[in-house]
């Protein structure tokens, strides 16, 4: 038997009462089947929620079989708020898609793990959401150049560009860019520390200009938009 703790990022149904759950740990996603999951008998009914961190002892090869589990934390809280909801699926839809990609999995695990509680108690949680989207960047390993102008390695007064993936000063100006206030914004939560202070200062007028650079450096350098970015946009406006 083994042992295995992580977050549900998805579940799907698989006959007609049990269901299976992928769950993404310290080596990965894996696929664990519940069966009888979904009787209202069942031990495992409040389990199997997406969110929820749990520990699981398993049995198989090919597809893992629940023998045992534990609720850790349960995190379904969040789905009383549409808003937050939603943008909470984009984030589990983001992660779910990498989670397959080789990269450090104990340090994103540990930085979700960081995250969701801020998520769940703060009215103002879409920085970190961005915050959590930025650093995945780096563990895929297309992590932008937020410091210096690519031309000429200046540091001040600088904007960015999504097609190079890096800064640019007043004299090196790409055809195509995000202004200095954005980049800065961007930068405050790009090399934001949770262990040091969890207040993040950012003008929300500022937010969807954070959120529209997100979108196109996913989709520039890595051909990845979330199907939850549809809802968002009608809930939100951007």
């Amino acid at each position: 038997m083994e042992e295995y703790t992580g977050i549900i990022l998805k579940k799907i149904s698989y006959k007609e009462s049990s269901e299976i759950i992928y769950l993404y740990t310290l080596d990965g996603l894996i696929g664990v089947l519940v069966h009888g999951s979904k009787k209202m008998k069942s031990p495992f009914l409040n389990l199997t929620k997406v969110l929820n961190y749990v520990k699981v002892f398993v049995s198989g090869k090919n597809l893992k079989v629940l023998r045992d589990a534990e609720i850790i934390e349960n995190n379904t809280s969040i789905v009383t708020d549409l808003e937050k909801y939603t943008y909470v699926t984009h984030m589990v839809e983001l992660i779910y898609y990498f989670a397959t990609h080789e990269h450090d999995h104990d340090k994103l695990l540990g930085f979700i793990l960081k995250i969701i509680p801020e998520i769940k108690a703060r009215a103002d949680y879409i920085p970190y959401i961005y915050m959590l989207e930025l650093k995945l960047l780096y563990l895929l390993g297309v992590n932008p150049n937020l410091k210096t102008c690519l031309s000429c390695d200046e540091t001040k007064e600088l904007v960015f560009s999504v097609k190079d993936g890096s800064c640019f000063c007043k004299n090196h100006l790409p055809d195509d860019y995000f202004s200095n206030e954005v980049l800065e914004a961007v930068k405050q939560l790009y090399y934001f520390d949770l262990e040091k202070t969890r207040e993040i200062e950012i003008n929300s007028r500022v937010l969807p200009e954070i959120r529209k650079l997100l979108d196109e450096y996913y989709d520039y350098h890595l051909n990845y938009h979330s199907k939850a970015r549809k809802m968002l946009k009608g809930l939100i406006g951007y």
